[in-house]
């Protein structure tokens, strides 16, 4: 049968991401037609209500450098997410002569990791794809100190980018700690860069080590500053955003998880939202934004949507720590609470329905020797399956 192309893109938005991933073979102009943006956002506004695509909670535990499964949707998948990724370290790790892996950051289907100085790999553990980043030439600042790296990816642009991030040293004054410092490896242009990004707010000496990414820009949350640091890699603003936190707390209180404040930024429906839990009362609350205006200076209520507030009456377990929420779905949230037993401590995961106020404590984390301390927000991390499967783009 010879269909219009009109007709066969409503069928094919319409099937599960698999079948799209194999029917990319099928001839160049279906290939060519589902790598397209117009596919892309066409399929996103039909299936966000569907929860057509597999994911995973995953936590990146740092005493073993794995990625630990929390929580999946397998939607069709044989497998979950989770599963994929801890096979696939160790096939890296083997390959390497049983070098250990360290991952330093997990999004949009993709795996940065490090395994030695420097020494990167990209990887997507569905395709069992990886790919080695050149060397990074070394940076001529001398007061510049690299903290950390994660990768970005843009919706509109098959590559990504590495990005290594940190602030001047301490021995540099105040007033010149006004900026970042990135060394940038673009997958388009397979060379790095290097880039200085004035921030018009003071930063502290170190940044979070697990920066939410979300088409294009990095958004690293600081508790100490009450602020967001975010920049679009794949825009042409040379300044960083500055977004200041909707509910300000007691600036450089360093509280214990059980005590005081806790808050985490996650991604749903296409947003990223911050999430905060206030322990300190007799009731715990729950209180949820989304970002919806990146603007320096701007005032909350311009900066943020208030979703979600639960009051007082929810019979929630002491010490919830919000790790993430559906992607898919901006009324599910996902909750860890811990129970210390002697020298164990026993992990829990809470899904919560904002909606109907429902809470459902799940059983216990199959690992359980980890300290209370351990569980921060910023090491958990939403790792969803891609609308787009294709290879990664390599180096030359």
């Amino acid at each position: 049968m010879d269909l219009p192309d009109s007709v066969i893109v409503v069928v094919l938005v319409r099937l599960p991401i698999m079948d799209i991933a194999r029917l990319k073979l099928v001839c160049k102009g279906w290939k060519s037609l589902l790598e397209s943006s117009y596919i892309r956002d066409l399929y996103e506004n039909i299936n966000q209500r569907k929860f057509s695509s597999p994911w995973s909670i995953l936590y990146r535990d740092l005493s073993s450098n794995t990625a630990l499964e929390f929580f999946c949707e397998e939607w069709g998948f044989r497998e979950s997410l989770g599963s994929c990724v801890s096979r696939f370290l160790d096939e890296i790790k083997a390959a390497n002569k049983n070098t250990r892996v360290h991952i330093l950051a997990i999004t949009d289907g993709l795996i940065l990791t490090e395994l030695g100085p420097e020494t990167f790999r990209v990887a997507d553990p569905v395709l069992r794809e990886w790919i080695k980043i050149p060397h990074p030439p070394p940076y001529s600042s001398r007061q510049d100190e690299f903290q950390g790296a994660a990768i970005v990816t843009n919706i509109n642009n098959v590559g990504y980018k590495v990005v290594r991030y940190g602030v001047p040293v301490l021995g540099v004054r105040v007033m010149e700690r006004d900026r970042l410092c990135f060394q940038i490896y673009s997958s388009d242009s397979k060379s790095w860069t290097y880039r200085h990004v004035p921030t018009q707010r003071p930063i502290s000496s170190i940044l979070p080590s697990n920066p939410i990414n979300k088409n294009g820009y990095l958004h690293w949350l600081c508790r100490a500053s009450q602020v967001i640091f975010a920049y679009d890699f794949y825009g042409p603003s040379e300044l960083c955003v500055v977004i200041d936190l909707p509910q300000r707390s007691a600036k450089g209180t360093q509280k214990p998880l059980w005590h005081g404040d806790e808050a985490t930024l996650t991604i749903s429906c296409g947003s990223v939202m911050y999430m905060n839990t206030d322990t300190g009362k007799p009731t715990q609350q729950l209180k949820i934004w989304r970002l919806k205006k990146y603007t320096s200076g701007s005032s909350s209520k311009e900066s943020w949507e208030f979703l979600w507030n639960l009051r007082p009456g929810l019979e929630l377990c002491l010490g919830c720590v919000p790790v993430a929420m559906h992607p898919f779905d901006k009324e599910i949230v996902y909750l860890v609470t811990c129970q210390t037993n002697f020298f164990q401590t026993h992990a829990r995961l809470v899904i919560g329905n904002l909606r109907t106020k429902k809470f459902q404590l799940q059983k216990d984390w199959k690992h359980k020797t980890m300290e209370f301390a351990d569980y921060e927000p910023c090491f958990f991390h939403q790792f969803v399956l891609p609308q787009r499967l294709g290879s990664i783009p390599c180096p030359p």
